[in-house]
C-alpha cells in the first residue's frame, strides 16, 4: 500500500475519493506502472542494440569485405551460401550548413544551378484563400513577406556528385560533404 502513496504524492486527489481506493487496485496500479517503466527501458535497450548491429554491418560491408576481396586478387563478385556479393562504388553527400552558400555559388559558376530548388512560401491567415493564388511579385506590394528556401534534394545531390566523380570532373569533397568508397552489396541469389 505504501507504493500507491508514493505514486500519488503531490497529486491532486479529493480526500473522500482516496477512502474508496481498494488495496488490490492500488497494488495492481503500482505493478502496471512499474511494467510500463520496465518496457520503456527494454525499448531503449532494443533500439541501442539495433543501432549497434547496423554499425557493425556497415563496417563489415564498407571496410572488411571490400578489403578482403581486394586482397584475394581484386575479386568484385562472389557467391556464398545462395547469396551474391558484389562490390560497388558508393557516394554519400550532404552539404554542411556553413558551406551551403559557397556550394551554391560554385554550382551557379559552372552552370549546374538547375539542381538547386528554390521554394517561396507565404503564410496566410484564415479567410485569405484568394490572396494565396496571387503572383509572388504581388506579395511584396501587399505587405506580405514570403519565406524563401533554397535546397538540393539529397538524392539529386548524391547523383550529381557521383556523376562528377565518375567523369573525373572538379569537385570539392569537403564543400559537398562527400564520402565515397566501395561497399559490398549482399543479395539472395
Amino acid at each position: 500500500m505504501n507504493d500507491i502513496y508514493a505514486l500519488l504524492e503531490g497529486a491532486s486527489i479529493e480526500a473522500d475519493k482516496f477512502d474508496q481506493v481498494d488495496k488490490d487496485d492500488a497494488s495492481l496500479l503500482s505493478n502496471l506502472i512499474r511494467r510500463s517503466i520496465d518496457i520503456d527501458d527494454q525499448i531503449k535497450d532494443a533500439e541501442q542494440h539495433l543501432k549497434d548491429l547496423k554499425f557493425k554491418k556497415h563496417k563489415i560491408n564498407t571496410e572488411d569485405i571490400p578489403a578482403l576481396m581486394e586482397s584475394m586478387g581484386g575479386l568484385t563478385t562472389i557467391e556464398v551460401d545462395d547469396h551474391k556479393v558484389k562490390l560497388r562504388n558508393y557516394v554519400h553527400a550532404r552539404i554542411p550548413e556553413e558551406r551551403k552558400q559557397e556550394a551554391y555559388a560554385f554550382l551557379r559558376s559552372i552552370g549546374e544551378e538547375s539542381i538547386i530548388k528554390n521554394e517561396v512560401t507565404v503564410s496566410f491567415d484564415r479567410g485569405q484563400d484568394n490572396m494565396a493564388g496571387d503572383l509572388v511579385g504581388e506579395l511584396n506590394n501587399r505587405g506580405l513577406e514570403p519565406n524563401q528556401k533554397t535546397h538540393i534534394h539529397p538524392m539529386t545531390l548524391k547523383g550529381w556528385c557521383k556523376d562528377r566523380i565518375d567523369q573525373g570532373k572538379e569537385l570539392d569533397f569537403d564543400m559537398f560533404g562527400i564520402h565515397a568508397g566501395v561497399e559490398a552489396k549482399v543479395t539472395r541469389s
